[in-house]
């Protein structure tokens, strides 16, 4: 058997572990988590383009 857990079993036990936390709440937090990281990524993007390309921002005064 794995020294790891599965996400079903991580997940299980965030649940188990706060049990007040409502269905609709843990949805909302996953939607949050996922829009945090799409903002991560859509972001980051650009500047690996911009390091690569040996292009720096201009940054307004």
């Amino acid at each position: 058997m794995s020294q790891y857990s599965g996400w079903a079993q991580v997940k299980r036990r965030m649940r188990e572990k706060q049990p007040e936390v409502s269905d609709a709440e843990w949805e909302s937090r996953k939607q949050a988590a996922r829009t945090a990281t799409e903002a991560h990524v859509l972001g980051h993007r650009p500047r690996e383009v911009r390091e690569g390309l040996s292009i720096t921002r201009a940054r307004e005064r």
